[in-house]
């Protein structure tokens, strides 16, 4: 009979423990020290499609019929006439940067300069940028098309970068190709 007298206070007091346990975490999940309640942020409006200067660094995949190509892009929008592309493989590899400067588009080789058109012989997302004038991708990053006759843009997510809203992923597509786009960050002004 001592034995069983010895356990029920044991047990009483672990079952103390256990409610003491519970209520302190139930007691704390509903409390937020320091915390205030705060209003709803206020809604963001898209960017304007003039908006310079930014930076947008993600990843995209190009699909064209069979094939799938992925790279890492940063494009720099400096001025409405200025734009720097550096484009790379996985791992940062064969990475190319491409400058336009008004109408002019060119290839920064190392030191040298070369004429965009030997991108076509390169990978198909670097040639895809030669099928369009280069600003027509610059207003697609923001989330606009150039015009309805170069693309469908469709915006799958948006992002906040106050005081603008703009894309996180998208896809771009035109006669025989899909363009997957996943921007990571924005940057908006001058770097």
């Amino acid at each position: 009979m001592n034995c069983r007298l010895v356990a029920k206070p044991r047990l009483s007091k672990r079952i103390r423990y256990l409610l003491w346990v519970v209520s302190m975490l139930s007691h704390l999940g509903c409390v937020a020290p320091g915390m205030e309640r705060t209003e709803d942020p206020p809604a963001f409006t898209v960017a304007p499609a003039d908006l310079s200067p930014w930076t947008a660094t993600g990843k995209l995949a190009l699909t064209a019929g069979e094939e799938t190509h992925t790279a890492r892009f940063q494009w720099e929008r400096h001025n409405a006439t200025h734009d720097t592309v550096s484009v790379s493989g996985p791992f940062s590899m064969n990475r190319v940067i491409l400058e336009r400067e008004g109408a002019n588009f060119i290839w920064r080789d190392g030191d040298n300069i070369r004429p965009v058109s030997e991108i076509a012989t390169l990978a198909p997302p670097l040639s895809l940028l030669t099928t369009h004038q280069p600003e027509i991708f610059g207003q697609w990053l923001l989330g606009y098309p150039a015009s309805l006759e170069q693309g469908q843009i469709e915006v799958l997510s948006w992002q906040p970068v106050p005081p603008w809203r703009l894309p996180q992923q998208m896809i771009v597509s035109d006669d025989g190709y899909t363009v997957k786009i996943r921007i990571s960050s924005w940057e908006i002004g001058p770097q």
